[in-house]
């Protein structure tokens, strides 16, 4: 939106008295004074529309707005979409798109409209997740296509709002006209659900004097939420309201990433066609993440990819389809020399796989651009293929780029800087002139959620920058379910609403005034509190990505936070909005302990997932404490060493796994052993502190909110444990199971160690280890440590080692890191 256009707010400014006797009013003492007048058959987002503002009115002024198809009552009327009284009237909506409205009024009279035309799907779309209903969608795909592709349409469902009875798809023209009038009055959509909006309350609504056309500066405006499958709940109205546009007359309907897996995705054509699936490690890979790899060298693979765009292209009338890699694609490998030949590891990660892929891609564009020279096909600057391809000088005049970026990292000016590089050095190559930017706001995500990460001043600056380059943007959104059983505990959008909400807003106008509309913010949703959070979110924006690392920050964002809690009522909606923000940043006072303590070692250890070590599934082992490779493998195995320096050398080699599947942590420890007959067993009871007087391994945890823990197993599989915090106890349990193994020239531990969460201790002192899983942000301190006795001779082995004769060095613990 630019200057050109009067903005309805500035009526806000006008004497309330002064208006409603100089022109007609809306609303007047309270009572209506208009109505709100809709065609006869109006389209869905219409009638939307109409009722979002009738209730809005009427929560602002208690006057309810009948809601009519003709005039009457003397009544002002408000025209809500196009309808014979707009055609009479000159009012047109010809050449608006992409949301954009035209809001008008005369001397007794106010319309506000824009093109609302009803999106009508293609059969065959699914209409529920059900397998019987994807089954249906399949055949019929099937009977279309003479083949066995899959049908992302059979999850159209899911973009269809039952209780508002609208598609996403849907023109929105009107309903912004809508928006923006009740914006006008002052109206906010700050975040979803009712605490999220702010409606003032006034008596009197004047007719407003309005002549303008407003087109949004982005084109595609879309949220992509991990919870889109699932149903929306309040963010489907919320991002109605703020003006966004899924776009499907530009990208279509279907997922506008990994578009490749549609191809082969399907178990039908797994079987039919294994030449189309990577050969690696001596198999074809049919399972990676559910659809397979594809061999993008397979001539058939290439073949059926042209068969599905084709289809696409005729049978659903798809202006532009994603033909990119599946996720996960980036650092692949092959046993095909000629496909391993195809890599540039030379020049980086970014740019190790761009002319292998973007060569397949481009030659899948220039196929389709002579058979469909109006449709378009789309690809991800992405991982391994992120930087543009050397090879093509330039890229075939139907493909489009995305550009996947985080632009809350441009605060380091190295990361923007190479971004707008990047940016320019595709531009050169790019023939279609469609640039989409794909950013990411998952700061919520359990193994991430706690720090404050504010960006707006990054977001209006890089939007300033792109507006006029890009056709428009997606975000993809961390969000998880309605939170009925508590596992989450926090509103994952406390704290992200404001940059979505900024950027909602930037869409439409990348040039308007940043501070007005914080200001604006922080008053409309904090009122007592404004001052104060206004401080705690500058604070905060300057400071979120060094919070990691100090702890002294982390305290002043807290100490910031109290004073605006301070400020309001707990019990307002303010208070309540800050207390929101108070719950998801809860991680954070685990990790400032944690940080308030001195470490002495740089050493750490990152937990794999067990689907991502190539063995075979933890839960289809026998507990036994054997620790066998084709459970285990060889993956992030690590040794043990001696304490000191000055030390001697171990005489028996030690090595120990960690594993994560689901909630259980899994540790194998091997402890080679060539004395078996003489090993020294000081006791066989459970919870024998004389355990430690002989032979036994310790894992010594440390968690955010505990330091720290001991887990003691000895080769008769008897095991100790011991709290060894603050007011901790001998009876303590971590609710571990244990299981040892003794062979001919070793002994070996299982653990499966089940992660309780934070709280746990709280809940029950004496069971679990308080803490969430370990992550990257909010991990754990380890050490993992050796005693083998024999005689008088005592030797200690420790995965870090502790700079002493000593195993009990929380200093030295290392870190122990997942995902």
């Amino acid at each position: 939106m630019k200057p050109t256009r009067t903005i309805v707010a500035l009526l806000l400014l006008i004497p309330e008295a002064a208006r409603c006797a100089a022109e007609p009013a809306l609303v007047e003492n309270g009572r209506r004074q208009a109505q709100i007048v809709i065609a006869e058959k109006p389209a869905r987002m219409a009638r939307l529309a109409a009722r979002e503002l009738q209730t809005y009115v009427e929560r602002i002024s208690g006057a309810k707005l009948d809601i009519v198809t003709t005039p009457n009552d003397g009544k002002t009327p408000v025209y809500v979409g196009e309808s014979p009284f707009t055609e009479t009237l000159g009012l047109s909506t010809a050449g608006l798109e992409n949301g954009a409205f035209r809001m008008a009024s005369g001397p007794d009279w106010l319309a506000l409209l824009g093109p609302d035309e009803d999106f009508v799907p293609i059969e065959p779309w699914g209409r529920s997740r059900t397998a019987e209903e994807t089954r249906r969608v399949h055949a019929e795909w099937d009977r279309i296509t003479g083949d066995t592709f899959w049908n992302h349409c059979r999850e159209l469902y899911a973009r269809y709002h039952k209780d508002l009875d609208v598609w996403d798809y849907d023109d929105a023209g009107t309903l912004n006209a809508v928006h923006e009038f009740l914006r006008g009055l002052g109206v906010r959509w700050f975040a979803p659900g009712e605490l999220g909006e702010v409606v003032p309350r006034r008596a009197a609504i004047a007719l407003p004097r309005v002549n303008k056309t407003v087109k949004p500066d982005f084109a595609l405006r879309r949220f992509t939420f991990y919870t889109d499958h699932t149903g929306l709940g309040e963010k489907g109205i919320w991002t109605l309201r703020l003006g966004l546009n899924q776009g499907h007359k530009i990208a279509g309907v279907t997922q506008v990433c990994h578009g490749i897996k549609f191809v082969i995705m399907r178990e039908e054509m797994k079987q039919a066609h294994p030449e189309m699936y990577l050969v690696s490690g001596g198999r074809r890979d049919t399972a990676h993440k559910g659809s397979g790899t594809p061999d993008i060298t397979s001539p058939l693979l290439f073949n059926e990819h042209l068969k599905y765009a084709r289809a696409m292209f005729d049978h659903f009338r798809q202006p532009m389809i994603s033909i990119d890699m599946v996720d996960g694609y980036g650092g692949m490998a092959s046993d095909d020399p000629a496909w391993m030949a195809q890599l540039t590891p030379q020049r980086g990660w970014e740019g190790s796989m761009s002319d292998h892929v973007w060569g397949y891609l481009n030659r899948v564009a220039l196929e389709l651009h002579k058979s469909h020279p109006d449709r378009f096909v789309s690809g991800l600057a992405y991982s391994a293929y992120k930087l543009p391809p050397e090879k093509i000088a330039r890229l075939s005049p139907n493909l489009a780029i995305i550009e996947t970026r985080q632009r809350q990292s441009f605060w380091n000016d190295e990361v923007r800087t190479a971004h707008r590089n990047l940016r320019e050095a595709w531009l050169k190559k790019l023939a279609s002139g469609k640039y989409f930017t794909w950013d990411y706001s998952v700061n919520a995500r359990p193994e991430q959620a706690g720090r404050p990460v504010y960006y707006a001043r990054q977001i209006a600056r890089d939007l300033r920058e792109l507006e006029g380059v890009t056709l428009g943007e997606m975000i993809e959104i961390y969000d998880h379910p309605a939170d009925s059983e508590g596992r989450f505990g926090y509103d994952p959008l406390a704290i992200e609403h404001l940059n979505l909400y900024i950027t909602s807003r930037l869409w439409w106008d990348a040039d308007q005034d940043l501070d007005a509309l914080l200001a604006d913010y922080f008053t409309a949703y904090f009122g007592p509190a404004a001052a104060a959070m206004r401080a705690f979110v500058e604070f905060s924006e300057a400071n979120w990505m060094h919070m990691g690392q100090d702890a002294a920050r982390i305290g002043r964002a807290f100490t910031l936070l109290a004073a605006a809690q301070s400020a309001a009522d707990p019990r307002s909606d303010y208070g309540r909005r800050i207390a929101k923000i108070a719950d998801l940043m809860q991680p954070l006072r685990g990790l400032q302990q944690q940080l308030s303590r001195r470490r002495e070692t740089d050493l750490s250890y990152r937990v794999l997932l067990t689907d991502q070590t190539g063995g075979k599934p933890m839960k289809e082992k026998p507990f036994d404490g054997r620790v066998l490779k084709e459970y285990w493998t060889d993956a992030r195995t690590a040794p043990l060493v001696a304490l000191t320096p000055q030390s001697p050398r171990p005489q028996a080699s030690t090595q120990f796994q960690i594993q994560r599947e689901d909630g259980i942590l899994h540790f194998g420890i091997v402890c080679q052993e060539p004395d078996m007959p003489g090993l020294n067993i000081a006791a066989t009871a459970p919870d024998d502190p004389k355990l430690l007087e002989g032979d036994h391994v310790s894992l010594l945890i440390e968690t955010p909110t505990r330091s720290y823990y001991e887990i003691a197993v000895n080769p008769a599989g008897a095991v100790l444990e011991i709290d060894r915090g603050e007011g901790g106890s001998v009876k303590w349990s971590s609710g571990a199971r244990v299981a040892v193994h003794r062979g001919e020239s070793l002994w070996s531990i299982e653990i499966r160690l089940p992660i309780a969460g934070e709280g746990a201790r709280t809940l029950d002192p004496n069971h679990g280890i308080d803490g969430s899983q370990p992550k990257d942000l909010f991990p754990w301190h380890f050490n993992v440590c050796r005693q083998r006795v024999r005689g008088a001779d005592i030797q200690r082995t420790a995965y870090s080692p502790t700079g002493k004769e000593d195993s009990y060095v929380p200093e030295k613990f290392a870190k122990l890191w997942g995902k």
